[in-house]
């Protein structure tokens, strides 16, 4: 299974902050664009309106506003000069009629279309009507004047103005704001990252590989202090950890040196016990058997003991008798009397006999392999080497217990006498 690496701490603060900046970066600059925009198309109104102004100025008395040949010669220059100026037109009011007198522009062979009413009678109070409308994806400036004579109206002046020029000026500032604010935003990430690389991710990464070496039994490192913030205090708390932790480990080890040391003596003292042990239940076991050759011997010995005598004192009687039926009948107490031994030595050795085994299956392997282990510390006191080799794979038998113990350990016995 393959597992997406996550970003670090560094990628996460340094994404962070980025967003931050770009974000504050953004808003600020769409802010101060945004006034500053507002306050060049108030400019550029003005100035607009001044040009509209500029036409009215060089119209100074009526016979000027009648002659139409001048004024178009005027308009022309003008439009030449101004190629933003999509439409310029000079009517002339007389009463409520209303005069085109000259016009130039783009939108000059259009139909002529005519001031609103409101809009003239505005016009007639004297006063300057701007109004930015927008056709497709280019805007206008509608701008009304009235033309004065002797300080009457005797005249309005309709001009259209485009913003084209001004608009691609205001893109291309965009633009521009924009790719500051990119290359300021990534100057800032760059400093940004080797900064967060140099203070938060390189002595983070030396700690994670003194963590790694602790981990791994390596208690000899110690982790660089690069500063007195946070994470240089993280770097001293994780070597007084360590120190302590290294402290308590050579403690340890000395603890459970001395601890194995005395398991070992307790060890060797057991060996020597359990020698003594099987010595002891060697001796045991032949001083029982002697023992109990004794207390049978006994036995035999007042068994038949009185009828020996008997039989002695009849057959030392048995030469002087000359009568046969006194020999006849010392004969028969005789017999009587080793029938009576007889007797006495079979009750004996019923006595004695041992009972009936138990028998059951057995695995022979294991049994011998537990023998040697209780004699083994008698073998290997003589400096005797006992090999073993076991078939594997043998079959349990069937037998006693007790009886083949007793069979292998006298074997072993006397073998090890015989040495």
């Amino acid at each position: 299974m393959v597992l997406s690496k996550k970003p670090g701490i560094q990628a996460k603060i340094s994404i962070f902050i980025t967003i931050v900046i770009v974000s504050v970066l953004s808003v600020s600059t769409y802010m101060s664009r945004t006034l500053t925009e507002q306050k060049a198309e108030e400019n550029l109104k003005e100035r607009y309106v001044n040009i509209v102004k500029q036409i009215d100025s060089g119209i100074v008395t009526a016979e000027e506003l009648h002659d139409t040949l001048t004024l178009q010669e005027e308009l022309t220059s003008l439009v030449k000069v101004r190629p933003n100026i999509v439409l310029v037109e000079i009517f002339e009011l007389t009463g409520d009629k209303i005069r085109i007198a000259a016009g130039k522009g783009a939108e000059y062979n259009n139909p002529l279309t005519l001031p609103a009413a409101a809009e003239i009678s505005a016009i007639k109070d004297g006063e300057v009507i701007a109004r930015l409308d927008t056709k497709g994806n280019e805007r206008v400036w509608n701008i009304l004047a009235p033309i004065r004579i002797n300080k009457n109206v005797a005249g309005l002046i309709l001009a259209k103005i485009s913003t084209k020029e001004f608009d691609s000026l205001v893109y291309k500032e965009r633009q521009q704001a924009f790719i500051v604010t990119g290359i300021t935003a990534l100057t800032i990430l760059i400093f940004l990252v080797l900064y967060l690389r140099r203070t938060i991710s390189k002595p983070i990464k030396e700690l994670i590989s003194a963590m790694s070496g602790a981990e791994g039994g390596d208690l000899g490192n110690k982790v660089l202090i690069h500063s007195n913030d946070e994470i240089g205090r993280l770097a001293e708390q994780f070597n007084k950890m360590i120190h302590k932790i290294r402290d308590f480990n050579n403690d340890l080890k000395t603890e459970i040196q001395q601890a194995t040391e005395k398991l070992n003596n307790r060890y060797e003292e057991l060996i020597s016990v359990n020698k003594r042990l099987s010595e002891a239940q060697l001796q045991l076991a032949h001083s029982e058997r002697l023992a109990a050759a004794g207390q049978v011997a006994a036995a035999m010995a007042h068994r038949i003991g009185t009828p020996l005598h008997s039989i002695s004192g009849h057959l030392h009687r048995l030469k002087s008798d000359t009568s046969a039926s006194k020999q006849e009948e010392r004969i028969l107490i005789i017999e009587s009397q080793i029938d009576r031994i007889v007797e006495s030595v079979q009750e004996l050795l019923n006595s004695v006999r041992k009972p009936q085994p138990i028998m059951e299956m057995i695995n022979i392997n294991n049994l011998l392999e537990e023998l040697f282990n209780l004699v083994s510390p008698v073998i290997s006191s003589p400096g005797i080497k006992v090999i073993t080799r076991f078939e594997p794979g043998l079959p349990d038998i069937k037998g006693d217990v007790i009886l083949l113990q007793e069979a292998f350990l006298n074997l072993f016995t006397n073998a090890i006498d015989a040495m």
